[in-house]
């Protein structure tokens, strides 16, 4: 059933001139077009059953942008058999009046800013935001500032907690917010435990509140400043960790703990500890228990708690220097007394969300429930939490 000839003649009319992006109101049957002129509007007038008529008003589109009827479904299956997505031009997709193409458009790695803007015209909405945001390009373009503060506005609204730590991380990319907005989303954290993995993760050694050097930074810092200065790996994490930056990483570490939501975020949280603390180890391994030494002071993930306990032990244990342990060798000679503090450093390095596989396999818990069950992980991960802090 063709449209009616107001609607074929006001719509041919339209796409006469430059179009950027179309949107339907289907409820009040309505075509808005963004043009260079501005947004023009065009009420429908329908001449069968409204979801056909769309349907017939989204076929005229699809001719008109794509040479053929069927819409963006009708695309995608040229694309699975062509494979010509990634060369094809963008901008067609938005005229097409469908929320699945401006999808399509707004997580493609070839997106401009002038494409984000119109298909931020076309769908609001924070999950397009979120996968702008995560495009460089718009990062950098005046437009990503304006999806951080969408997502900032959402925030309160947003119910999944994945959700809402990936649009956390997302804003806190440089250059996105000020200062002051950075400061107004870390006390939403008081409350909202998930947002400070955001920081954790995102800005580890620029949260907005400090807490104080560790008493004895200053002190170690003169005891190692020989292996600072060959860059031991061991020292300069462990400098690190007692400095300004590293003190209020720890303690904001173990404030993201209290009433942790989900196994998503108790596994964001956990990886974030261990990059933090990751220390770098070239592998050297003549034999297999210097292979295996190795494997071990470069943080080989662990599944089990009591393993990993075992595994820092048996580090330490270990008298005879190899290869890789040399620079570990070197730290716990100059300074016998933080022997704890580096044990502790191991752990946490190897800390990873491995350690919540059990749970989850036997256990789809969430909330306090989930705390519960992970009692025999959080509770030795926060113990060295704590060692480290002074």
């Amino acid at each position: 059933m063709p449209l009616s000839n107001e609607d074929s003649l006001r719509l041919n009319v339209l796409l006469a001139q430059k179009v950027r992006a179309i949107r339907i109101d289907e409820g009040k049957l309505i075509v808005y077009a963004l043009t260079n002129k501005g947004e023009a509007k065009i009420p429908l007038n329908p001449t069968i059953r409204n979801e056909k008529y769309i349907k017939e008003v989204k076929d005229f589109l699809s001719t008109k942008a794509l040479g053929a009827p069927g819409g963006f479904p009708m695309f995608i299956s040229r694309w699975n058999r062509m494979g010509d997505l990634h060369n094809s031009s963008l901008d067609k997709l938005l005229l097409l009046g469908e929320e699945e193409a401006v999808t399509a458009v707004v997580n493609n790695k070839e997106i401009t800013p002038e494409i984000a803007s119109n298909a931020w015209w076309a769908v609001q909405s924070a999950d397009n935001a979120r996968s702008m945001l995560a495009n460089k390009q718009i990062v950098q373009s005046p437009i990503g500032k304006e999806f951080a503060t969408f997502l900032i506005e959402f925030l309160p609204f947003e119910e999944d907690p994945l959700s809402m730590l990936i649009s956390a991380r997302l804003v806190l990319q440089e250059g996105l917010i000020s200062e002051a907005e950075k400061l107004s989303l870390w006390k939403k954290a008081k409350s909202k435990n998930t947002l400070y993995v955001a920081f954790l993760e995102s800005c580890p050694n620029h949260m907005p509140e400090k807490q104080a050097e560790h008493a004895s930074f200053e002190e170690t810092q003169v005891a190692l400043a020989e292996l600072l200065s060959k860059e031991n790996p061991y020292a300069v994490i462990l400098n690190k960790l007692l400095s300004v930056q590293g003190q209020t990483f720890l303690k904001t570490a173990e404030s993201a703990f209290k009433r942790v939501p989900n196994y998503d975020i108790a596994g964001a949280l956990l990886e974030s500890i261990r990059h933090y603390l990751y220390v770098d180890i070239p592998e050297a391994g003549q034999s297999v228990q210097q292979h295996e030494l190795a494997l071990a002071l470069n943080g080989e993930p662990q599944t089990d708690i009591d393993d990993l306990n075992q595994l820092v032990e048996a580090i330490f244990s270990e008298h005879k220097p190899t290869p890789c342990s040399a620079e570990l060798l070197a730290i716990r000679t100059a300074l016998p007394e933080l022997e704890n503090q580096l044990k502790a450093l191991l752990f946490l390095a190897r800390s990873s969300q491995t350690l919540l596989a059990p749970t989850i396999a036997s256990s789809t818990a969430v909330g306090s429930l989930m705390r519960k069950k992970l009692k025999p992980v959080f509770e030795p991960v926060l113990m060295n939490l704590r060692l480290l802090q002074g």
